[in-house]
């Protein structure tokens, strides 16, 4: 019985000191499209590319992320869908999120015709850990959308730039 629990501990330990070194993964955002919608909602798929720079691969079984546009709250994203991400290498997984049109014109108006979106994800990947409980690792993304890349230049012309 002894024994038993020695290697008990020593396994627990091990565990421990995977956790200690883990690096996290760093999230891009690659794409952004409109999939659909109804009068009251329209919902995006957003892509995110997940870089793991640790030398072993990990599971990520969800995500749940908060979109803001120009600092403004506007959508959450989810996924459920589990994806491996090797070690020393990348993996993309997409979240649906779904905004409210009321919202999204809100923020268009607020854009004005040169300017473009500033936006910034953030969420939490639910990675797992095998027998033991997933862990939540928190990530942030941000950057620049040009807006008028989703309108087709034919339906709506682009403005102008003041000269």
């Amino acid at each position: 019985m002894r024994p038993f629990i020695i290697l008990l501990l020593l396994l627990g330990l091990s565990a421990c000191a995977n956790l200690s070194t883990f690096e996290q993964p760093r999230v891009t955002v690659t794409d952004v499209r409109l999939r659909g919608g109804h009068l009251l909602a329209q919902e995006f798929l957003v892509t995110l590319r997940l870089d793991n720079p640790n030398k072993y691969g990990f599971d990520v079984n969800g995500v749940a992320a908060d979109v803001l546009i120009n600092g403004q709250p506007l959508a959450r994203g989810l996924s459920n869908r589990a994806v491996h991400v090797p070690g020393f290498g990348s993996a993309d997984i997409t979240l649906a999120a779904t905004v409210s049109t009321p919202a999204l014109l809100q923020q268009l108006i607020q854009l004005g015709t040169y300017q473009g979106l500033e936006y910034e994800i953030r969420g939490h990947l639910n990675v797992g850990r095998d027998w033991l409980r997933d862990i939540r690792v928190p990530f942030e993304a941000h950057g620049n959308l040009d807006f008028w890349r989703f309108i087709d230049e034919q339906a709506i012309p682009r403005p102008l730039s003041p000269e």
